[in-house]
Order: structure tokens, then C-alpha cells, then sequence
């Protein structure tokens, strides 16, 4: 009877097998394999272990009787009936163990299948990761350039600020010395107001006098019937002493200009037109003697259409398609009272307008609409 224990063993360098217990005893007690030949059961622990130490199969090969004298024919017969029965026998164990060993590489080939399929899908998914990574990594360097425009900017944005503190600064430190210089202005402005008061006040007073000099001068120019020496004498001191004021108001007018300088918004000179210096009546003429008449004005000509306050002159609505040409000179009065102002000088004439120095006239005393008048011996 044959045993069910299934072996492997190892021939010729290759593993073979599995092989029942009993084949495997017949191959090694017949000398197909040697008693030392590595065999390996899964009962064994997985160790390889030669065959005639397992204690199942025998220890040497069968040696072969001695020869014994011709058997009979029918002990041949016997004996080849026994060998077709190994025969065939072998033939159908080798049958049997060629269709296990099939069976098990078809079991191992479907092993392999599997492991080929996990091992695409691993590969796939691996690829899939591998992908992501690709797809972090550059957005971790779209990230790093980000972060370095954003730093560059950042450092200019930085240095951007500390120049406009620092011209804040200059601007704060400006603003400072323009507050000190504006207060040390006021301060002169103020003294100069206070200067331009006193000097206003005696050219006022001296303009008084001059008026009344010049009142004296007329009543003594028209004397009832024919002038006689005491007349004349009274006319000569009083026309001396005309003189004498007007040159003292020529006097305040050019102190109360240079102090006007002194402030930024002077308050207007107060200015008196300077009469004419009338000459000694002789006295031998009986008649009494007419001076020169003083310079009159006839109608408005023209107008003032602009004060330039900066540079100090007047534009004028009148220029050489009037006559008006440089040097010229004109009587100015206010647009309202009709009052003397003073005398403009043409400086630059052109088509229809014309420019002029204001000459003695305050800045002040004199705006867009005042009159012209020519001067008229």
C-alpha cells in the first residue's frame, strides 16, 4: 500500500516533487537516488534535510544478490510480468505527478497573474502620487517666486516710506523755520504799522498846512486893485514857505514808502499832489502878476484794467492806436470820487493797450476802473 506523505527532493541541481513517501523510498532503495539526497516536507520546519537522516527511508541502496544458477521459464516470465507491473505502474505515478505539477504551476501562474496586476496598480498609483508631487513641487517654487516678488516689493515699499518720512521731516522742519520767519515779519509789520501811523499822521498835518499855504497864496495872487510892495513881499514868504512844506511832504511821502517795504501787507501811503512852485511877483507892475497855471486834466481817456501787485505796475486800455507811446505820461482819478490819485508814466505801449510805471503812487491807492486824464499844460 502506498503512503500518503508527499516529499520534495532535489536531483541534478533542481527541486522536484511533491512525490509520495513511498516513490521516494522505491527511487532510493532501487539507487535512482542517493541516501543523502536533500528532501524537504512541510512538516520538516522548511530545512532541507538528506533523505537517510529522516529515519523514513532507507538507509542504502538494495545491493543485487550474488549470481544464483538460471531461473526456470516460468520464474521469468514472473519476474517480467513484475517489471511491466512496475512499469506501468511508474507510468502512472509519473502521470499523476506530472498533472500535480501542473496543477501547481498553474496555481503559481495564477499567483504570478495576481502579483502582475497589483503590481501595475501599485505602479499607477505610484505614477498618480508621483504626479501630485510633480504638481506640488512646482507649486511650492510658483510659491518661492511669489514670495520673492512680494519681499522685493515689500523692501520697496519700505524704503519708499522712509523717504517720505524723511522728507515729512524736511517739510515739518520747513514749516518750523517759515513759522519763525512769519512771526519775526509780524513783528517788523508791526513796528512798521506802528511807524507808518505817526508818519501818516504828520504828512496829514503837513498836507494841511500846504493847503493852507496854498490858500494864502491865491488870496495874495487876486488883491483888490493894483499889488503894492507889501504885497508882493507877503506873496514871496508865503510862496517861500510853500516851498519849504512841500519839500518836507516829499520828504514824509519817501519815508512812508520805505517803511511800507518793511511789512508784507503795508497800509496805504498817504500821498498829496506837490503844487506847483509859483514865482516872485515883481513888485514895480501896478497889475497884479498871474502865475503859470498848474497842469489840469480835460475828460477821461482811458481806464485801468489791471494792478499787477507783484511786480509793481498798471495795465491801461489805451496804446499806440490812441497816440499812447512810451514816456507818455497821465493824470489818474479815482473811479468813484473823481479824486487825484497821482500820475501814471507809460513804460511799453502796444496796439491797444499800454504799460506804466506807478511811479510815487502807493500800490494801494490804485485799482482796476480809475480813470486817465492827459496832462494838459
Amino acid at each position: 500500500m502506498m503512503g500518503t506523505s508527499q516529499w520534495y527532493y532535489v536531483k541534478d541541481g533542481t527541486q522536484r516533487g511533491p512525490i509520495d513517501e513511498t516513490d521516494l523510498s522505491r527511487l532510493i532503495q532501487h539507487g535512482a537516488l542517493a541516501p543523502e539526497t536533500p528532501v524537504f516536507q512541510d512538516g520538516l520546519g522548511g530545512n532541507w534535510i538528506p533523505a537517510n537522516t529522516t529515519g523514513v527511508f532507507p538507509l542504502n541502496p538494495t545491493v543485487a544478490p550474488a549470481a544464483q544458477p538460471r531461473p526456470s521459464r516460468v520464474l521469468v516470465w514472473s519476474m517480467a510480468a513484475v517489471l511491466v507491473t512496475l512499469l506501468i505502474t511508474g507510468v502512472l505515478l509519473f502521470n499523476q505527478q506530472e498533472k500535480k505539477s501542473q496543477e501547481a504551476l498553474a496555481v503559481q501562474e495564477q499567483k504570478l497573474f495576481l502579483l502582475t496586476q497589483e503590481l501595475a496598480s501599485n505602479t499607477e498609483v505610484l505614477g498618480k502620487h508621483q504626479n501630485e508631487l510633480d504638481n506640488t513641487q512646482n507649486t511650492t517654487d510658483l510659491l518661492d517666486v511669489e514670495n520673492a516678488q512680494l519681499k522685493a516689493q515689500i523692501i520697496s515699499f519700505t524704503t519708499q516710506l522712509n523717504k517720505a518720512n524723511g522728507d515729512l521731516e524736511a517739510l515739518q522742519n520747513a514749516a518750523e523755520s517759515m513759522q519763525a520767519q512769519f512771526a519775526q515779519t509780524s513783528t517788523l509789520y508791526a513796528q512798521s504799522k506802528d511807524r507808518l501811523k505817526v508818519l501818516e499822521t504828520q504828512a496829514n498835518v503837513q498836507a494841511e498846512e500846504n493847503k493852507q499855504l496854498q490858500a494864502q497864496v491865491q488870496t495874495l495872487r487876486k488883491p483888490p486893485g493894483a499889488a503894492n510892495g507889501q504885497t508882493a513881499a507877503q506873496l514871496r514868504a508865503a510862496m517861500t514857505a510853500l516851498n519849504a512844506a512841500n519839500q518836507k511832504v516829499d520828504l514824509l511821502t519817501r519815508q512812508l514808502a520805505e517803511a511800507g517795504k518793511t511789512g508784507p501787507n503795508a497800509p496805504p501811503v498817504v500821498t498829496r499832489p506837490t503844487p506847483p512852485v509859483i514865482p516872485a511877483v515883481a513888485p514895480t507892475n501896478p497889475v497884479a502878476v498871474k502865475p503859470p497855471a498848474a497842469p489840469v486834466s480835460t475828460g477821461s481817456i482811458g481806464s485801468v484794467l489791471k494792478v499787477d501787485t507783484q511786480h509793481g505796475f498798471a495795465v491801461v486800455n489805451i496804446g499806440i492806436r490812441h497816440g499812447v507811446k512810451k514816456n507818455d505820461t497821465f493824470i489818474v482819478r479815482n473811479k468813484t470820487t473823481g479824486q487825484y490819485i497821482g500820475t501814471l508814466r507809460i513804460s511799453n505801449s502796444m496796439d491797444e493797450v499800454a504799460a506804466a510805471d506807478l511811479g510815487q503812487i502807493p500800490i494801494q491807492n490804485l485799482s482796476p476802473g480809475d480813470t486817465l486824464h492827459p496832462v494838459v499844460p
